[in-house]
């Protein structure tokens, strides 16, 4: 039932779903179900193109065949779906707009890493609290999560990578917020509301609501 009133769009290729905080994009040892489980029992053809943590909510593509799965591949391995995200930091960035190259360890074997590519902009501070966008250029595991970390000014409710006693009970304030792309000549745009987990905090701190047109 929440998957279907999730989706904030469909045709015959693709869906675009707001994934909601708290559920795994796939399956583990330790998950009940996830997104990837919830698409299989609808129809096996389906397939995620890309990941979210469990902790992060937002934007979500799943492709309903083969021939858009591997068009959707071509698309993010050659960088040519753009994501923005939007994230309520704990503290102050040191430079409001700048890209931020960061060696990201491989969880699976730790001999390996790589390098990633994001870049951020800051659109409003209170107090000891920032909101923040951000275009990752890479797609790494926790790529934003650790560059926040990198900054000195982790995500508010990161519970793996922000070791702040403050604000340590939220849900996780991130959320892929943006996705536009090009599918068979055709333009894509899709943003999301922010979760209401979001909007009560921001309320709660006196930060101002953002516009949907999440843009650098």
């Amino acid at each position: 039932k929440i998957f279907m009133s999730s989706i904030l769009f469909e045709n015959s290729d693709f869906i675009i779903l707001d994934k909601w905080a708290g559920i795994a994009t796939q399956g583990g040892s330790k998950i009940n179900i996830s997104i990837d489980d919830i698409i299989k029992n609808i129809s096996s053809k389906y397939n995620l193109v890309h990941r979210l943590d469990r902790e992060t909510s937002g934007l979500l593509i799943i492709a309903k065949n083969l021939q858009t799965t591997k068009i959707f591949g071509k698309l993010f391995k050659e960088q040519l779906i753009s994501k923005i995200y939007f994230a309520i930091y704990q503290g102050v960035p040191k430079n409001k707009e700048s890209e931020v190259e960061l060696l990201i360890e491989n969880k699976k074997d730790l001999s390996k890493s790589s390098n990633s590519l994001t870049r951020y902009k800051v659109c409003q501070t209170n107090k000891s609290l920032s909101t923040l966008l951000f275009a990752p250029r890479t797609g790494k595991t926790h790529q934003i999560r650790l560059v926040a970390k990198h900054l000195g000014t982790p995500i508010v409710g990161d519970t793996k990578y922000n070791k702040m006693i403050k604000n340590n009970t939220e849900i996780l304030k991130l959320n892929a917020c943006s996705l536009k792309f090009e599918v068979n000549n055709k333009n894509y745009e899709f943003s999301t509301n922010l979760p209401d987990h979001f909007k009560k905090f921001m309320q709660k701190n006196s930060l101002k609501k953002i516009e949907k047109n999440y843009q650098f």
